[in-house]
C-alpha cells in the first residue's frame, strides 16, 4: 500500500471515528480442539476484555459466542463504545444456523476466520474445502439481492487493487465469496519440535504452497499464529479491525513470506507466478496432498491435550447409578443383634397410645443408630466411631426410656441396651479416661 493510500486510509478512520463505532462481526469456523478458544483468550487480554464464558462446565454449545472490546491499539485509552461479536462455529452439520446468526445486513461487517491445526496438518485442505462449501451454501441462503451481493464483491476487489497497486496478478481471486476472508494456522510453535517425522522440509514446502495457492484463489489472507509462542496475536487481531473498520495497517511491517512459523500474507501480497518462483519443483508437478502429507503421530508426552471438564450434574448422576450398581460389601462387623424385650414389659393399647408411639419411636431410632455402629454400616460421610462417641455421650446420660403404663399403674423404667449390647458397644467405642 503506497503513502498517499496509507494517508486516505487515515482520513478514512478518522471520519468513521467521528461518526462512532458500531458493533460488527467475527466468525470462525474450524474443527474442534484447533486453538480458536485459546487464542479468544490471548485477544480477550490484549483488548482488556473480561474472558467470556467460552469454556463454561466443559460445555460447549451449537455455536459459541463471545466479545472482543473494540480498541484501537494505538490509542488504548480511547473508548469506542463498540464490541467485536464472535461466533464459533465447529459442526458442518450446524451450518443451518448461520443465517439466524448473520443476515444480508450484518454480513457486510463480518469477518471470516477459517482455524487450522498445525498439529493436524493433514486435515488442512479437507477442512478448506469444507468450510468454503459451508460458506458458498451460507451466502445462498441469505438470499442477497444481485446489487447486493455486487457491491460485497466490489469491496473485497478495490481493497486487493490498492493492496496491490492496481497491477494484475494471475489467478488472484478466481472465486470471490465478497466477504473478508483469512486462512489462520494456529499452533505453529509445534514446526519447531523435532518429532514431525521423516522428510518434514519436503511436507512443509507442499503446506505453504497448496495454502497460498487455495488462498490466491479465493482472495484469503494467510496467516500463522502461536498462543504459546504469542506469535501474530496482535496482527491477527489488528488486520481484522483494519478490514472492518479501516484502521490503519503497515502492511510492508508486518508481511512476511519467509519464516514458515509466523507466515502472514495478506491479500494482495501473493500470487500465482511469485508462488511458482518460490517453489520451482512443486509447481511443475502434480500434487496429492493427502499422500504428500500423510497422517503422524506426534508424541503424547509433548503435545498438551486440551481437556473437557465434565458437568457437575452429570458427574454425580453418573455416580450414583454406578453406586445402586455395585455389589453388596461385607460388613466391617457382622454381628447381628436382636433387642430383648420381654412380653410382659409391652405396654397395653390406653388413652395415653399418642404419647407412648412417640417414645417408642424415639427408642427405635436410638436402636438403629446403634446398630449401624454394630454392624458396620456408614450412611454419612463422616467417622462412624467419633459420630457414635459423641452422639452416645449426650444420649448415654439418660440411660432409659420412658415408656407410659396404662392409668393407674407405675411407670417403669425399661433399660435401652442389655448387657450383652453394652459390652459390645464397650468393644468398639474407647472409654472416656
Amino acid at each position: 500500500m503506497s503513502k498517499k493510500e496509507n494517508v486516505w486510509n487515515q482520513l478514512l478512520f478518522e471520519k468513521s471515528r467521528q461518526g462512532g463505532f458500531i458493533n460488527k462481526n467475527l466468525l470462525i469456523l474450524g474443527r474442534k480442539c484447533s486453538g480458536k478458544r485459546s487464542l479468544l483468550d490471548s485477544l480477550a487480554e490484549i483488548t482488556k476484555t473480561l474472558k467470556n464464558a467460552i469454556r463454561q462446565k466443559g460445555i460447549t454449545p451449537i455455536v459459541d459466542y463471545a466479545y472482543l472490546n473494540l480498541i484501537d491499539l494505538r490509542d488504548p485509552d480511547y473508548n469506542t463504545n463498540a464490541r467485536l461479536n464472535v461466533y464459533i462455529l465447529e459442526e458442518e452439520g450446524q451450518k443451518y444456523l448461520l443465517p439466524q446468526i448473520l443476515n444480508h445486513k450484518n454480513i457486510k461487517n463480518t469477518f471470516v476466520v477459517i482455524a487450522l491445526d498445525m498439529q493436524e496438518p493433514w486435515t488442512f485442505m479437507e477442512d478448506l474445502d469444507r468450510w468454503i462449501s459451508v460458506l458458498q451454501d451460507m451466502m445462498a441462503d441469505l438470499r442477497l439481492s444481485l446489487n447486493e451481493l455486487e457491491e460485497m464483491k466490489s469491496n473485497v476487489m478495490q481493497y486487493m487493487s490498492q493492496m496491490d497497486g492496481g497491477q494484475v496478478h494471475e489467478g488472484l481471486l478466481k472465486t470471490n465469496l465478497g466477504i473478508p476472508l483469512m486462512v489462520m494456522v494456529n499452533k505453529s510453535d509445534i514446526l519447531e519440535r523435532d518429532d514431525k517425522g521423516k522428510d518434514w522440509d519436503q511436507k512443509a514446502e507442499i503446506i505453504q504452497f497448496c495454502l497460498r495457492q487455495f488462498c490466491v484463489n479465493y482472495g484469503a489472507t494467510l496467516l500463522f499464529t502461536s498462543v504459546k509462542q504469542k506469535i501474530n496475536i496482535k496482527v491477527m487481531y489488528e488486520y481484522v479491525l483494519h478490514r472492518l473498520y479501516n484502521m490503519p495497517f503497515e502492511t510492508s511491517q508486518h508481511k512476511n513470506l519467509s519464516d514458515f512459523e509466523s507466515l502472514f500474507i495478506p491479500l494482495g501480497q501473493d500470487d500465482i507466478n511469485i508462488i511458482k518462483s518460490t517453489f520451482t519443483k512443486l509447481a511443475n508437478s502434480v500434487i496429492k496432498y493427502e499422500e504428500s502429507v500423510p497422517v503422524v503421530q506426534l508424541k503424547k508426552n509433548l503435545v498438551k491435550e486440551e481437556l473437557t471438564v465434565e458437568d457437575d450434574q452429570e458427574f454425580f448422576t453418573k455416580l450414583k447409578e454406578k453406586s445402586s450398581q455395585a455389589p453388596a460389601t461385607r460388613p466391617i462387623l457382622p454381628i447381628q443383634r436382636q433387642v430383648e424385650q420381654p412380653a410382659a414389659q409391652q405396654p397395653p393399647p390406653s388413652t395415653d397410645q399418642p404419647l407412648s408411639a412417640r417414645g417408642s419411636q424415639q427408642s427405635q431410632q436410638l436402636r438403629n443408630f446403634y446398630d449401624k455402629i454394630l454392624t458396620g454400616r456408614n450412611d454419612a460421610q463422616v467417622d462412624p466411631i467419633q459420630q457414635a462417641q459423641q452422639q452416645l455421650q449426650e444420649r448415654m446420660k439418660q440411660r432409659t426410656v420412658t415408656e407410659v403404663q396404662p392409668s393407674g399403674s407405675a411407670t417403669r423404667l425399661t433399660p435401652l441396651f442389655n448387657q450383652q449390647d453394652q459390652q459390645r458397644l464397650q468393644r468398639i467405642l474407647p472409654s472416656k479416661k
